[in-house]
């Protein structure tokens, strides 16, 4: 990623309204040049929407859009310096990879010999050049997203919008598309908007995540930052898995406060909180313990020795977050323990 002080993309105010709704409200980021940044969200919260509004497919009802600097707002999406791959891969099932990958050209009637060679180099760089001569029933899905891919960089383009690209795979061959992808993407230094529901997807490839509610944007942060710092109570219980105490259970009296603590935080051992194991849920490298402290239902993640369920024990939490009307206060874990005790 480089340190441009103009942003590779730069969406500034931008509101669109579909069947009367406001789909997108006042949206503004950027993003530098080189940087992987995931718009994530629910379905329903807008992203989408954005992301065809960057790759000129609808126009903001007000905003603007910038690439590089230059402003796009008003081109349609043959004359912007982005490419899409598509959520369905969207490849003719008639051609060949090399000619699906070729088409972009073949339509701007580029030079024949040109074409050749720029087909062959991104056919390479995806790991497709021996399915050059192959059609896409022929091949894998995760091979189909590949020759997507690749159709997309042929065009050598300055922004690259990926479409939930692959959620139409199996688990296993998801995250090995996703690594292939990031490696591509970081080799070639382009600035990448990826569209995703997945946190798991935008947190394991992403410089950044912004993470979409309603239209706006909650927070933008790195994956690190997010997890253990969610600006927002939506964002806490949107990415990752979370235990929200209400903070009057633990004896504040202020109105409107909870404590959010991540399941790795709570510490099963000899002090802390009573509690009785009420499930124990195996997740290969972790166990998932369900607990019940004070009337509190609490989840957490354990290695090694797991207690069984029906067993009494003690809690305490190793970290936690205060939230009050829905926004982030920054607390010590020592004092919330000594509110637990």
């Amino acid at each position: 990623m480089t340190t441009s002080p103009v942003p590779g993309l730069r969406l500034a105010g931008l509101t669109k309204v579909l069947g009367g709704r406001t789909i997108v409200d006042d949206l503004s980021l950027d993003i530098a040049q080189g940087e992987l940044v995931s718009l994530l969200g629910p379905s329903g919260c807008g992203k989408t929407t954005t992301l065809r509004m960057i790759a000129g497919f609808l126009v903001p009802d007000s905003g603007a859009i910038a690439v590089h600097g230059d402003d796009v707002t008003a081109l349609g999406p043959e004359r912007r310096p982005s490419a899409m791959v598509f959520q369905n891969y969207a490849l003719w099932p008639h051609m060949t990879v090399a000619r699906n990958v070729s088409y972009p050209l073949r339509l701007a009637r580029r030079p024949r010999r040109e074409i050749a060679d720029r087909v062959a180099e991104v056919l390479d760089l995806v790991g497709l050049s021996h399915h050059a001569d192959s059609r896409p029933a022929q091949i894998s899905g995760g091979e189909q997203q590949r020759a997507s891919l690749a159709r997309a960089l042929v065009q050598r383009p300055r922004l690259l919008l990926l479409d939930e690209p692959l959620s139409n795979l199996d688990a296993k061959l998801r995250v090995r598309v996703r690594e292939e992808i990031r490696d591509i993407q970081q080799s070639l230094g382009i600035t990448t908007v990826l569209v995703t529901h997945d946190q798991e997807e935008a947190l394991a490839v992403s410089d950044r995540v912004a993470v979409m509610h309603d239209g706006r944007i909650e927070q933008v942060s790195t994956p690190a930052d997010l997890y253990r710092e969610p600006a927002t109570e939506f964002v806490s219980d949107f990415v990752g898995t979370s235990n929200r105490i209400p903070a009057l259970d633990l004896g504040e009296g202020e109105p409107g406060a909870h404590f959010m603590v991540r399941p790795e935080d709570v510490v099963l051992g000899v002090d802390g909180i009573p509690a009785r194991v009420t499930r124990v849920l195996p997740h290969g490298p972790f166990t998932e313990v369900a607990l019940i402290a004070r009337g509190i239902e609490l989840r957490a993640f354990v290695s090694g020795v797991v207690p069984a369920a029906g067993e009494d024990v003690r809690v305490r939490f190793a970290r936690a977050l205060r939230y009050v009307d829905g926004r982030l206060e920054r607390l010590a874990a020592p004092r919330l323990a000594e509110v637990a005790a």
